[in-house]
């Protein structure tokens, strides 16, 4: 997400809308299956490690529940996000639809700019949250 967002939106603003529509939807087709396994791995090898490892929810620090908690919001928030706006994108971009899916392009980009910020903060909980909780 910080790629794409601090590095490749601002490179594709150079390109003509329609292939900066037609480069996104490339992109997120090959970024969002990685996206979904990892919301399948992430929590599955974080629970696997809590419960086999650690001794349950009991034995974790609150900066653990809280990662937990942001990782739930941030996996509702793409799947709503993949399930609606960026369903929408494809279609409009496939059949070049170019002011719709720029529409569209907005929405998805203010998804992924709050998934960040939370991703950030998950990431400083994880590694140095033991030390404030």
């Amino acid at each position: 997400m910080f790629f794409a967002h601090n590095f490749l939106r601002p490179a594709t603003l150079a390109l003509a809308p329609e292939q900066r529509i037609l480069l996104w939807s490339g992109v997120f087709s090959r970024f969002f299956l990685w996206v979904w396994i990892s919301v399948v791995m992430l929590p599955v090898t974080g629970y696997w490690a809590i419960f086999m490892e650690m001794g349950g929810m009991k034995a974790v620090g609150y900066h653990i529940h809280f990662m937990q908690a942001i990782g739930l919001v941030m996996i509702g928030l793409f799947a709503y996000m993949y399930l609606f706006p960026y369903r929408a994108f494809r279609r409009m971009a496939k059949e070049l639809l170019i002011p719709e899916a720029a529409m569209y392009m907005v929405k998805i980009r203010l998804i992924v700019t709050i998934n960040l910020g939370l991703g950030l903060v998950a990431s400083v909980l994880g590694g140095a949250g033991r030390y404030w909780f």
